[in-house]
């Protein structure tokens, strides 16, 4: 294996590169990763009850109008369908603004901190220098 000295062959560039990298992977993990026991608090749960108990309510006012129509249209299948995603889009919505209020300093620290280790890992290893 050939050995080069430190000032000639710097790897400080592709460091820096990798360092830049992991902090912009680890601002999406930010967004990526689920949300922890922690977030999931009384809050979040009261929250996700209203939720889903007004969007009973909402099925169950329009259910009742439209049961007694002899045919349907398309439209009213339609919102049928969508009435029943309401919930489940209004708490993935949720989620995501909790997801957004996520302090992004850790994710980015640790994402950086991935980057430089793991340049400094490849540079110490690698044997085509």
């Amino acid at each position: 294996m050939k050995t080069h000295e430190v000032q000639q062959n710097s790897s400080l560039g592709h460091g820096i590169k990798s360092a830049i990298i992991g902090g912009a992977v680890g601002y999406a993990a930010k967004y990526a990763l689920p949300l922890t026991s922690q977030e999931m608090d009384a809050d979040y749960k009261r929250v996700v009850h209203l939720i889903k108990k007004n969007a009973v309510k909402a099925k169950r006012e329009f259910f009742t109008e439209i049961k007694d129509l002899p045919t349907r249209s398309l439209a009213h299948d339609t919102y049928i369908n969508s009435a029943k995603k309401f919930a489940k889009h209004n708490i993935c919505a949720y989620d995501t603004a909790l997801k957004k209020i996520r302090p992004a300093a850790p994710f980015v620290i640790a994402g950086a901190v991935t980057g430089l280790v793991s340049s400094f890992v490849y540079n110490v290893f690698r044997t085509d220098v």
